[in-house]
């Protein structure tokens, strides 16, 4: 936990884990937050405390993991209400701000949080655009083997794409509503700072469009997994149907000769055409003259390409 010393006004952000009852039981007693509305209710103003929860993606031990943090914005500090796993991201901010010289507002503190929430969900959308380039090179393989005679692809390669494309999609999912939520505080917060702090004001619109941003490339990143989605579903789609084809190609080869061998297989007590001297290889080559027919016709409309 970090705590800021009130005699030192750079340190203004009280970070408190959500398990920590008696920390908890303080907070209420001292400065009348009300826990039951921080944790069960969405953004709302309670006199001069302002209660701002916020879902957010950020990188942890190497992986991506979602955070749910409820900030209370009071007139002297911040109160950020943390899961027991905090985020590490929130260590470089702290470690940011206690570099910085000059003395921070609470607003503007708080505008330094936002802004490194927003940076950390750009971050992941450049990782996320990394790991759509392999995808992109994997479904660029499969399209090319419909055409290609080497190599040809199953079902399998085509299902592990789209499990990685899930996994992205749900991420960006995160990073969507993350961004929502950043920009439903950043105006809210912007919308209560007097005029004449002209400056705080300009700090927020700044965040405001930088977090705009940041939801227009979530929105392109996002069209580029449906695309790609699309794409793999479309060749799975193309090979069902070459399958299909062969077979059905097949069917229509020996359907001829099915018919003919039907007829001969019947047991009638006269069959003239069995007392013909050459009645076997006519009835040969017209079973291979009948199987080539169909054969010349699908060649001849294109449909074996």
């Amino acid at each position: 936990m970090y705590k800021y010393d009130k005699n030192d006004q750079k340190f203004n952000w009280l970070r408190v884990k959500i398990s920590e009852s008696h920390m908890l039981k303080s907070l209420k007693k001292n400065l009348g937050v009300d826990i039951e509305k921080a944790i069960h209710h969405n953004l709302n103003q309670d006199g001069e405390l302002s209660y701002y929860p916020i879902k957010f993606l950020s990188q942890q031990h190497s992986k991506h993991q979602a955070f749910r943090v409820i900030f209370v914005v009071a007139k002297d500090c911040i109160i950020s209400l943390e899961p027991d796993q905090a985020p590490q991201l929130f260590d470089h901010i702290v470690s940011k701000l206690s570099q910085n010289q000059e003395v921070k507002s609470v607003l503007e503190t708080f505008a330094t949080i936002l802004q490194s929430i927003n940076d950390s969900s750009d971050q992941l959308l450049d990782s996320i655009n990394d790991d759509l380039g392999k995808v992109l090179v994997s479904t660029s393989s499969v399209l090319n083997s419909l055409e290609s005679k080497d190599r040809d692809f199953g079902a399998s390669d085509v299902v592990t794409t789209q499990a990685d494309l899930a996994i992205i999609e749900e991420l960006l999912s995160d990073c969507i509503e993350s961004q929502l939520q950043l920009t439903l505080v950043a105006r809210h917060v912007q919308a209560r700072i007097p005029k004449d702090q002209s400056d705080l004001n300009r700090i927020y619109l700044t965040l405001i469009e930088d977090i705009e941003a940041v939801e227009e490339h979530v929105s392109f990143v996002h069209n580029r997994v449906r695309l790609l989605h699309s794409s793999n579903n479309m060749a799975l789609n193309v090979k069902q149907n070459q399958i299909v084809k062969v077979f059905s190609v097949i069917t229509a080869v020996f359907l001829p000769a099915m018919l003919i061998s039907t007829y001969y297989s019947m047991n009638f007590e006269v069959m003239p055409a069995l007392e013909l001297q050459y009645a076997e290889p006519i009835t040969i080559i017209l079973t291979i003259s009948l199987a080539f027919l169909p054969l010349l016709y699908v060649k001849q409309r294109g449909w074996l390409r």
